[in-house]
């Protein structure tokens, strides 16, 4: 679609053969009637219409890449009107500079003003023409372009909106929850029952708390108590809450239940030892300290925080940081307040 076909090899080779013979025919026309076409027809004349043609065409075309690489005047409007009476002027001069060398030279007397005017007339919409068809191609692909950015614009949402969805609905804990409830159940039917409770819970409190912006860090760390207890049904390390002092701040609904759960699921499984995870508040941060003991094949780095990354950004300009020293990691959210 960017390439317009008037610069294609074989349009340019075998359209003046075509515009060359209708102008060709026009001038005879006017010159004659009808019935002295099948007398007049095949002439020199003929071929120099057809010499005409390509000249004027290449002409045209080279003038259409060169104002297409011009930057200046910046308005589209007045670019076109320049181009367009730019080139039909010099149009109008190599047409009038051809047919005095051919009058001149070959048939040996001078050109009227009647004929000039009749090729320069033919030859200058013929100019025209390709003008226009610049012009319409350079509309139609921004047309094109337009919709193709909305089309693209419309996919990538909604396959965010999907991403987003199916981090609400966290379909491998969805799974792995009702496992490990239908394992329960035939053992314990009563803890089946309070694994049940607490895995709605959960989910409750994902789906609920979609549409808010913020909640209170404090009614974040209740249900991470939760999932905490839901955790510890799956085959993964066990974790535990350290120290956990937070203030009145606020923070991303489901943030820190996302981050420990990328915590659990990166640490190497262990039936005797337990994961602490302290939470602490420093001035601008609410910060994830713990003895990290990562998978071989997955470590915690800042690319499995995009997502919160981004929901953070919107609030905060500091970004989430994690720190790996040699025993500890600690992973830095912003804390965000309501001005």
């Amino acid at each position: 679609m960017k390439k317009l076909f008037i610069h294609k090899p074989f349009f340019r080779l075998l359209s003046p053969l075509f515009s060359g013979t209708l102008v060709y025919l026009l001038i005879l026309l006017i010159n004659n009637s009808v019935a002295d076409l099948n007398e007049n027809f095949f002439g020199q004349e003929l071929y120099v219409c057809i010499g005409l043609a390509y000249l004027i065409q290449e002409y045209v075309r080279f003038s259409i890449v060169i104002f297409k690489r011009i930057a200046r005047p910046s308005s589209f409007v007045y670019r076109i009107a320049l181009q367009i009476v730019s080139t039909l002027m010099i149009n109008i001069v190599l047409v009038s500079l051809a047919m005095h060398v051919y009058f001149t030279k070959v048939l040996l007397y001078s050109l009227n003003s009647r004929e000039l005017l009749i090729f320069n007339s033919i030859f200058s919409v013929i100019a025209l023409i390709y003008i226009l068809l610049y012009v319409s191609h350079q509309f139609l692909f921004k047309i094109n372009t337009e919709k193709l950015e909305k089309e693209e614009w419309a996919r990538q949402e909604i396959e965010e909106d999907f991403v987003e969805f199916k981090r609400d609905i966290n379909p491998m804990l969805l799974f792995e929850s009702l496992e490990a409830i239908l394992a329960i159940m035939k053992e314990d039917p009563d803890k089946a029952e309070l694994v049940t409770d607490r895995f709605a819970l959960v989910y409750r409190y994902f789906l609920s708390r979609k549409k808010d912006e913020l909640v209170p860090v404090k009614e974040e760390v209740e249900i991470l108590e939760e999932l905490i207890q839901l955790l510890s049904e799956l085959p993964y390390r066990k974790v535990s809450l350290g120290k956990v002092e937070l203030g009145n701040t606020l923070t991303v609904p489901g943030s820190m239940l996302q981050l420990l759960e990328l915590i659990m699921r990166t640490t190497i499984p262990s039936k005797n030892k337990s994961l602490v995870v302290d939470i602490k508040e420093s001035e601008n941060e609410i910060i994830f300290k713990y003895i990290h003991e990562e998978k071989i094949n997955k470590n915690l780095n800042i690319n499995d925080l995009k997502f919160l990354s981004k929901e953070f950004s919107y609030y905060a300009s500091q970004p989430i940081q994690i720190l790996h020293e040699e025993d500890f990691k600690t992973i830095h959210l912003p804390k965000l307040t309501l001005a």
